[in-house]
This record gives C-alpha cells, structure tokens and sequence, in this order.
C-alpha cells in the first residue's frame, strides 16, 4: 500500500473522492442551483434574459419589428479557498492503517469546510474563516441593492413564506426551492393544525428532508451563518427563489499536499515545531444572474 503520508499517495480522489463528492454538493446552494461545468478560473461572462420573450404576429408582407429587451450580462468570478492542518510528525512512526485513518478524518473535515465555503461566500459574502465581509466578493445574496427581495420575520414562519412566495409571484417568477435555516426549518416542522396535527409532515422533526411544498428544499446553518457571524448579525432564516437563477462550479479542484518543511501557515517552522502539514486548495465561481428571482427571510430586513 505504501506510506499514506507521502505526498504523492495524498490526493483526494485516492482517498476519499466519494466524500468530497457528497460534500461540496451537500451545501444548500450546491443542492438546490445546478452547477455549470464551464466556469473557468477568473472570470467568465454569461449573457442572461430577464425579461418574458414576446413573439410577434406578422401579417403576410408585413415588416418584422426587433423583439423586446436585449441579453443583459452576468459576470461568474472565482474565488480560491483553502484549509491548512497541522499534526504532530510523530504520526509517521505508526503503522499505514492509523495513517490512513488520520488522513480519512482530517479529510472529511476539509471536504466539510470546503463544502461550506460556496453557501458561505455566495450567501453572505464573507470570509469562511473569519466571519468579516469580504472585499473581493463583488456580489452575493445579502448585498444591498442587487435586488433580492426581503422579508421581515414577523414570528409567525407561515406568514412570512406566504409573503416570499407573494414577492415572487408579483415579480413574475416561479420558485423552485428553498434553502432554510436549520432552526427556522425546526419551526416549520412544528407547526400544528386544529387537531394538532402537523402542517408540514413532509419536514418530520426538521431533519434531513428534501422537499417542502411542492420545492425542492435543503436546509444547513449556513443560511444564517450561525456558526460564522456575530449573534448580532444572524438575521437569514430562509431563502426562496428560481434557483436556475443562480450559477456556480468548481473551477479548479487541487490535490492535497503535505507539506514537511518551512512555515506554510505563519505558526513557525515544521521542523523545529515537529509537526507536518496537510493543505487543500479549491477554486470555484458563482453568479446571480437576477436579485429578483429571490426572496430572503430575514429577522431585520436589512442586507449587509
């Protein structure tokens, strides 16, 4: 089998390409949005209609007259991320199986992470990492002015989908999923009629569901961005839309690496510091092609 610690044994379709596969397609936008696979690093345009195409009706000789709109255009940029882990060397001196089994784990938390990052940045526009906003990100749901529609929570979680899906409908679009929070789901789940039964059964206890309403539906922490934001700025309960209205692919896919000598990370040298260092790099790019076909739940209606 040989050390599953060389470098050039540590890829990750040789070790865990079905859990990589599970993950970056496991987060709520990856889920619900099909991915393009002819996004390419850096940026690529996309020409986009918004409006309803109008055929005319032409007389016999009559002049045909130019149709209604013009493609506007979309821009997909890419956005590289990474993880860097780093574990005592001493790992090297046990044997292949506990080798191996440190590097399945360690990559199931990176493909986690990595999976995380898309719904994170195209949501938020933040750093995975740090939670703060970041410059580079140039568009994503919760921008001011780029037109997705918001809804003020009011408590009453039927309400406020009814008022999501009323917005679409006056802006002439049809929903075809729906990301939520994994609290606000919980909430839908609970909801009981008259003779308490529940409103939604298709939610169970708001678990691991895959449609809600006639949409295709997925739910996951990263549409609040709970575990990254300030508790004063979760505000993002749930996210309807036309989900063809939303672009993303992963443009580049890089090996792991191990990395035995230097200073990878700025926590001094490996050497000296006894340790090796596991790095995975991915590159992919995401694009709204129009704010309208989207309607955000938010606690204080406000974008960032």
């Amino acid at each position: 089998m040989g050390n599953p610690l060389r470098t050039s044994a540590l890829n990750l379709a040789n070790h865990t390409g079905e859990s990589w596969s599970k993950n970056i397609r496991g987060g709520v936008l990856s889920k619900l949005a099909p991915s393009a696979p002819d996004i390419k690093v850096g940026s690529t345009d996309h020409f986009t209609f918004t409006g309803t195409p109008k055929a005319e009706l032409v007389g016999e000789s009559a002049a045909k007259s130019s149709s209604d709109g013009t493609p506007s255009k979309a821009t997909v940029k890419t956005y590289k991320v990474q993880l860097t882990y780093r574990f005592s060397n001493e790992v090297q001196w046990e044997d292949e199986d506990y080798q191996t089994g440190i590097i399945d784990g360690l990559v199931a938390n990176i493909a986690t992470a990595l999976s995380r990052a898309l719904d994170l940045v195209a949501i938020h526009g933040i750093n995975p990492k740090t939670g703060e906003i970041a410059t580079s990100v140039s568009n994503y749901f919760d921008k001011a002015g780029n037109g997705v529609s918001r809804v003020v929570a009011t408590g009453n979680v039927q309400t406020d989908l009814e008022t999501a899906a009323s917005q679409l409908q006056g802006y002439g679009y049809t929903a075809t999923g729906i990301a939520l929070d994994p609290v606000f789901a919980g909430q839908l789940a609970r909801k009981k009629d008259s003779q308490n039964r529940p409103l939604y059964p298709e939610l169970g206890l708001g678990f691991n569901f895959d449609v809600f309403q006639g949409l295709q539906a997925a739910a996951s922490d990263t549409v609040s961005g709970r575990q990254e934001l300030e508790a004063s700025e979760v505000s993002i309960q749930a996210i309807m839309g036309d989900y063809r209205a939303f672009s993303w692919g992963v443009a580049r896919e890089v090996p792991l690496e191990l990395i035995e000598y230097g200073d990878p990370d700025g926590l001094g040298d490996l050497k000296r510091t006894n340790e090796l260092a596991i790095r995975a790099e991915s590159v992919f790019g995401f694009a709204i092609f129009d704010g309208q076909a989207f309607s955000i739940i938010s606690k204080n209606g406000a974008s960032s």
